[in-house]
């Protein structure tokens, strides 16, 4: 925005804290839904067609209230200019890029799930609250239908619906389904169609080559939600690109994440995945040894304006739970403050990094209790 307005708190009552919905009506042209939840220090975050998020200042936040109570365009400007006692056409212009970015989203639905180029203030963890942004789900710790007798228990279906109703109600915006290999569940288009019938941006870590080999089964998972994939496809397997592009065609935010050894030399490789249509990637250094390797590739790509993602969940292997080698390096600091949080596939709840130290179930207790209980942690990394 071009402007940041602000009154007085003696001026305006508070937007009110809660979650809200809103559906446009039938005879609408363009179709669309948003479900915002308004912060206590009246920020907001507000989803888009349960596909992106947007991190609203106080004033994108009011914007958004104001459409859940079924206010015009019109009414929402003649409130907002009396509430923020500002120049009616600096208001108009506000409202108008509002609504225009939420437009844009709709009618451009291969976006990344965070939506931060909002025309508001960007959020990152100061959002008045110790609720995260999103919650990884990992549904089960085999890599193979065969396996048996390593992974602790998984869940039941029933009990997956009970915890992604308790993310929603907590007002979570986003989840990602990973595993070991989520695609084993029989069960994963069911709970993918749960989070979307509640409104809630869903994701997909895996390394299932039936994704781009099965393409019923990849239109499932769309049709029943899944807005965001992670990709993990390995270079020395020598399975050509080409082979994604399955994948990449579809309306489908798509990550690929790959290893970097010490002897790789994968900058070509890495823009033929771009030039195929990936709309971002991910990579990490396999060994020590591998880490000035993997950080001058990511130079390189982010170099040709290529979007790298960061802080994704990694696949839970049960005879190995050591978490791949981390990259350190200064254009990570700003993804080393926000705290993530993963639920077991017994319904545990851990830090992402940290799976080894359990804060809680959330079969037995709430989001919010499980992190008031270890804030301590979630404000410390």
């Amino acid at each position: 925005m071009s402007y940041i307005l602000r009154a007085t708190n003696e001026n305006i009552q508070p937007t009110p804290v809660g979650f809200y919905n809103f559906h446009t009506s039938p005879d609408e042209a363009l179709q669309y839904r948003l479900h915002l939840r308004v912060l206590p220090d009246e920020n907001g975050i507000l989803i888009v067609n349960a596909s992106s998020v947007l991190r609203l200042n106080q004033t994108g936040t009011y914007f958004a209230w104001q459409m859940m109570q079924n206010k015009t365009e019109e009414e929402i400007i003649q409130a907002a200019v009396k509430r923020y006692k500002a120049e009616e056409s600096t208001i108009r212009a506000d409202v108008q890029n509002f609504v225009d970015e939420i437009k844009f989203i709709i009618t451009n639905p291969d976006q990344a799930p965070v939506f931060t180029d909002s025309g508001f203030d960007n959020l990152s963890s100061d959002l008045g609250t110790k609720l995260p942004m999103w919650v990884n789900l990992c549904l089960t710790q085999r890599f193979s239908m065969g396996e048996v007798g390593k992974e602790m228990t998984e869940l039941s279906t029933e009990q997956w619906r009970t915890l992604i109703q308790k993310t929603f109600n907590a007002g979570i915006p986003q989840i990602i389904f990973f595993g070991g290999e989520p695609t084993l569940r029989s069960d994963l288009l069911d709970l993918l169609g749960f989070a979307e019938e509640l409104g809630l941006v869903t994701g997909l870590v895996t390394a299932s080559a039936r994704l781009w080999q099965d393409h019923a089964y990849l239109e499932e998972l769309i049709t029943n939600g899944l807005d965001h994939l992670v990709l993990e496809f390995d270079p020395e397997k020598n399975i050509p690109v080409a082979e994604l592009e399955t994948i990449f065609s579809q309306d489908l935010f798509t990550c690929v994440r790959f290893p970097v050894h010490s002897w790789s030399q994968l900058f070509e490789w890495a823009m033929s995945l771009k030039n195929h249509g990936a709309n971002a990637l991910s990579l990490y250094a396999t060994e020590l040894e591998s880490h000035d390797v993997a950080s001058h590739l990511i130079h390189q790509l982010e170099n040709k304006e290529i979007v790298i993602e960061y802080d994704l969940p990694s696949p839970l292997n049960a005879d190995a739970p050591a978490e791949k080698s981390k990259l350190f390096s200064p254009e990570l600091e700003d993804h080393e403050n926000e705290m993530y949080y993963s639920v077991l596939p017994d319904g545990s709840v851990c830090g992402q990094e940290t799976p080894q130290i359990r804060l809680g179930n959330l079969l037995n207790a709430a989001w919010e209790q499980i992190l008031l209980k270890n804030s301590p942690l979630s404000e410390n990394k």
